[in-house]
Order: structure tokens, then sequence, then C-alpha cells
């Protein structure tokens, strides 16, 4: 790319400046640098606008809507936000479509109740605003709805977890992938494009012949990047290989693959660490801090679960370093240093499974942290 960023009015003014004979007043006040100056200052203008055009023509470079055009040449288009599908629970019957309120203050959304479960009393509900926001809440929700007979209403799980608009990068990171193994017939590429188009969806593991040949099996993250419910499980075996007649191409995958659809198992990680603390400080400060900290590394494994490791095979991995662990505990306000820190018990890294039979994710478990002498 040409870099335009040293074409500044500075520069410019100074260059048009140079070309000028020194047998003339140069100096700021006089004529000629007074009538430079705007020609100089328009030119810039001109360089910023041009350098700005050469970066959205570039998909390693581009936001916003010209990342989307250029997306066309992948065949993509940009994930939309999609609503979260939560399980209420209520006391008596409720028809579909009536409306329940969330009670947070300014968050509060509402929901729709969609379709009915196999337990009585218990209902899908969709949120009618998209996004993650669906996913926040838990807790009593208000009837919209005149409803005779209810004096209980409840939000729990989280059966589809919504998704807020796919993210400039997450959206680049994608198509590059795509551009880089073309999806077609199904192959890896294909199955991943399929299932990660599905909402609610947020990573996938595919295991070609798995099982035998023709069998493929499809491990699902949800969009809060933990194992799908059994509600997105079954949405995504529907939408790729819908049973009893599997096989015959009735989905998206294509006639003769037997795909299996289901979620991965989770592996808690269980922290112990013994801290040195800055002055002015107790562990009871430090403890969500540090919970927090060890999350978001936890998160950041879990978002890169699906992604294949080798070049010339099926191989994935979720593995939780001591380093890494250690790494965000010190990165707390507060915390000096830790040392002995432990995961589940002992001071070596923990490597999940991940085979056609076995797949793990970590999330957190139990924070055991203790102040040095």
């Amino acid at each position: 790319m040409i870099d335009f960023t040293q074409e500044t009015y500075a520069s410019l003014r100074q260059e048009m400046l140079d070309r000028v004979p020194d047998t003339y007043d140069k100096r700021d006040t006089a004529p000629i640098p007074t009538a430079i100056s705007p020609a100089a200052y328009t030119l810039a203008g001109f360089y910023l606008s041009l350098d700005q055009v050469q970066r959205a023509a570039f998909v390693q470079t581009a936001v916003g809507d010209s990342l989307d055009m250029l997306a066309v040449i992948g065949g993509l288009t940009r994930y939309p936000a999609s609503a979260a599908v939560r399980l209420g629970v209520f006391n008596t019957s409720v028809p579909i479509g009536a409306r329940f309120s969330t009670i947070n203050g300014a968050g509060s959304i509402n929901f729709t109740v969609t379709a009915a479960t196999d337990t009585g009393n218990q209902y899908q509900l969709a949120a009618e605003t998209p996004g993650a926001i669906g996913n926040e809440y838990t807790g009593p929700i208000l009837p919209i709805t005149a409803i005779p007979g209810l004096t209980s209403a409840q939000i729990t799980d989280i059966l589809v977890p919504g998704d807020d608009t796919e993210t400039d990068s997450a959206f680049r990171e994608r198509l590059i992938e795509a551009l880089n193994n073309r999806p077609f017939g199904g192959n890896i590429a294909d199955y991943r494009q399929n299932v990660l188009a599905i909402d609610g969806v947020g990573g996938v593991q595919v295991y070609p012949t798995w099982s035998g040949g023709g069998t493929v099996k499809l491990s699902v993250l949800g969009a809060d990047f933990l194992p799908a419910s059994s509600t997105l499980v079954e949405k995504v075996q529907n939408a790729i290989d819908p049973p009893p007649n599997q096989g015959l191409g009735l989905g998206l995958a294509p006639i003769g693959a037997k795909v299996t659809a289901v979620a991965p198992t989770e592996l808690a990680v269980n922290v112990s660490a013994t801290l040195l603390l800055a002055a002015g400080y107790a562990i009871g400060q430090v403890q969500e801090p540090v919970e927090q900290a060890i999350e978001t590394y936890l998160r950041s494994v879990r978002q890169g679960w699906d992604t294949n490791v080798s070049a010339n095979n099926v191989s994935y991995a979720a593995d939780v370093y001591v380093a890494r662990v250690t790494a965000a505990i010190v990165g707390v306000a507060g915390v000096v240093n830790a040392t002995n820190v432990q995961l589940n018990g002992g001071t070596a890294d923990l490597l999940l499974t991940e085979t056609g039979e076995t797949q793990q994710v970590p999330v957190i478990g139990t924070v055991t942290l203790n102040e040095s002498n």
C-alpha cells in the first residue's frame, strides 16, 4: 500500500515553498506563503481521502460498508444481530404470542412466547430486541398481555443465545478464512460456513469420518461461547441433516453424509494461587477481579476452540496454560505477584481432549486465593 501519511499540510506547504526561488520573500507573512497555504490545506485533505479509499479497497483494512461490499468476492454477508431464545417458567399455561417484559430498569426488553416445551407451564420466549442483550437478564418478568390466573413468571435458561451484529474484525477473519479455504460440496469449510450461519451458533468443530465413512460430527458452541443447549443442537441437526432419515440430503449436508450434532462437555478449571498484594489491598478486594481476569482468558480459549491447528489434518486444541492464568492474575490491580498457581490441583497445563468421540471446553470453576506471608 502507498503511504500517504507523510503528505501533511506542513510537508505539502514546505514542498511548494521549496519550488519557489529564494529571490522571493518566503516569510510566513509574505504574499506567496499566504497564497500557497489554502492549496496545501486542500491537498492534505485530498491525500487523507485517498488513503481512506485505498484502505477501503482491501479486505485487510476495509471497515463497515466497504468491508460488506468486498465480502461479495467470498460469497459472504455480515451476520446480523440475532434474538435470544430463553426459557420461561410460569405457574399456569400461557398463550402463544403473549408478551412479557424484564424488570431491570434501562436495560429492560420484551419477550414473546413462541412455543411450548415438553414440560408443563414452561415455554420458549424470543427476545423482541436482537442481540446479546437478550442473554443478560434472569429472574421475574412482568406480563404485558393480561393472562388470567398468572401469579408467577420467571425467565431462566438461555436456549439459543442472542448475538450482536458481527464485528468488522470477526467478519474480516471469516472472509479471509473463506477465501483461503473454499467451501465446496461438503468439505470442512462448507460445514463450518453453514453451521456458523445459524442464529445462536458461536463455534463448531467438524469431525469427518468420526464413526466410519460418510459420518460427520458437528460439536457446537453457542454465541456465548459455551456448550450449545439441547434446543440449539436440535436446531443445527435439523438444518444440516434432519432425522430420522439422515444421509438422504434433506438438509444442507450432501447426499450420503450422516451428520451428528452435539454439544461439547464443560471442563471446570479450578484455580488456586498464592498472591503477594500491594500495600492497602486484601484478598477480598481482588477476588472478583481475579475471577473476571481468568474468565476472560478462558473465554479467549473457547473463542479459538474451533480453529483447526493442523495444515494437513483435522486437529483442534483448547489447552489451558498455567503461565497464561498466572499472567491474567498478575494483571489485576493490587496483585504484585502470583506463585504456586495450580489448575485442578496440579502445576501442569491442562490439555483438554478434542477428538471425534470427546470434545471439551474450559469453564471457570472455583478460584481459591491465599495471601503470602
